[in-house]
């Protein structure tokens, strides 16, 4: 199967460097360094696909055919007005007290998903001109925290187990961590893979070194360019490492007496890969590399994690243009403060992949989902209402926006606003519950409305 990781990588680059420890696993290399605190994340899915290659001949050639796939389908690819709320849950795994996150590290998490792919984040503004004609546009992808479990029991979506084990990472388990995903192992299996999201949080160091992996990602095993028995061994979900789950984790990332931004866009990029998304380099050097977006700005490698703004690799042309690397992309390997947007035409791929291949992790109506549980964060009155509604952020943050559905999920009324207050007329609307969502930089709130005439 395509298997998506993310690795670290300490070290210098000057090879002469002295103190680096290196093992190496049965996929990736991992290389760590004391001497210097530089970090980049790493992934060995391009070897992977590799070993793919050997026990499943034409896996290569079936990965571009998905792609294929999906550009010979116009007529289903475009935005629609209908919104998928995707059902969640977060498998909490902890040996320490600092590994048991708190819940409100968990919805902000949550509205972080539901920022960055609904494009509702305020650093979009951070994008370069360049990129004005592929910049995505709200997927109408919604990440909602399961409410009912699969034994229809009611639930906040949250699982919390306390474990033995001190790291989930085995070297002979390929350079993963899939005991993580087994209760008998010391973890927690999973929900119905078929209709859940299932995220793991857990530890995922090498001990006296740190982390070794950031976060994985499994796509979904039904994608045609997959064949049968290819996902063996390795379960459906995401597993990310604590420290970077959520922008308000109290735990620091440091590493080498550096400690790195975090802005929740680990797990970001590991739903991209959930939903079948790939590197925008194509997981390939000197140009050679294709991730099957026509709209991504072809890359040599994997960024530095840094925001080098100066960096143009390859020659391309999208919209007649020679774009530079995209360092803005989520799907890039760039640091986390300069990361901000998808193109068009990844917006497109993964609501494809969820309308074929992931049919039933999503639901297209509010009634089948909870509202985001998020502490109230945003005051709205009255309600029930007649005429009109007053917002107000109850801790100072800007509303961004106000947007209003009805119960199929339909939008039917956008404000936008920069401001810690605003109101919206409702006199047009027909009487019966709407849901408000409420957007600040920080997080998405949503809110059930009852209009009376």
């Amino acid at each position: 199967m395509y298997v998506k990781y993310i690795f670290l990588y300490f070290g210098q680059k000057n090879k002469s460097m002295k103190n680096i420890f290196t093992f190496l696993l049965i996929t990736p290399l991992l290389i760590v360094s004391h001497a210097k605190a530089q970090f980049t994340q790493k992934c060995a899915s391009h070897k992977a696909m590799q070993k793919m290659e050997e026990t499943h001949p034409g896996y290569l050639q079936g990965t571009k055919d998905l792609f294929n796939e999906f550009y010979a389908n116009n007529n289903s690819r475009a935005i629609s007005d209908t919104f998928l709320y995707v059902r969640v849950v977060v498998h909490v795994l902890y040996n320490t007290p600092e590994e048991n996150l708190p819940d409100s590290v968990i919805f902000n998490q949550m509205s972080i998903l539901n920022n960055d792919y609904g494009r509702m984040n305020a650093d979009t503004i951070n994008m370069r001109p360049v990129f004005a004609p592929i910049a995505g546009v709200d997927s109408r992808i919604r990440f909602v925290l399961a409410d009912t479990d699969p034994q229809g029991n009611p639930t906040n979506g949250i699982t919390r187990t306390s474990t033995t084990k001190t790291t989930f990472f085995s070297l002979l388990g390929g350079g993963l961590a899939e005991d993580v995903k087994l209760s008998a192992n010391g973890g927690k299996d999973p929900w119905d893979q078929t209709r859940y999201l299932n995220i793991w949080i857990c530890d995922m160091s090498i001990p006296f070194l740190g982390p070794a992996i950031l976060g994985y990602a499994v796509p979904p095993s039904g994608l045609p360019n997959w064949d049968a028995g290819s996902t063996d061994g390795i379960s459906d979900g995401v597993v990310i490492q604590y420290q970077v789950f959520g922008s308000n984790n109290p735990n620091p990332l440091t590493v080498g007496g550096t400690t790195y931004v975090i802005k929740g866009r680990t797990p970001v990029h590991e739903v991209g890969h959930y939903l079948g998304l790939r590197h925008i380099w194509g997981d390939a050097t000197a140009c050679a590399g294709d991730d099957g977006i026509d709209d991504t700005p072809q890359a040599t490698d994997a960024s530095a994690q840094d925001c080098d703004a100066t960096k143009n690799t390859c020659t391309d042309n999208i919209a007649g243009i020679d774009m530079p690397d995209m360092i803005e992309n989520y799907m890039d390997y760039s640091a986390e403060d300069c990361q901000n947007s998808f193109t068009k035409n990844q917006v497109e791929f993964v609501r494809w992949v969820i309308r074929n291949f992931r049919t039933d992790i999503a639901t297209v109506s509010f009634t089948d989902v909870k509202e985001i549980a998020n502490e109230e964060i945003i005051s709205l009155a009255p309600n029930p209402a007649n005429e009109n509604i007053n917002i107000v952020s109850k801790n100072g943050s800007k509303i961004i926006a106000v947007s209003l559905y009805n119960m199929a999920g339909q939008l039917v009324l956008i404000n936008n606003c920069n401001d810690v207050k605003t109101s919206i007329n409702t006199t047009a609307l027909s009487e019966g519950i709407y849901f408000v969502e409420l957007t600040t930089p920080q997080s998405t709130q949503r809110v059930k409305l009852v209009l009376t005439h």
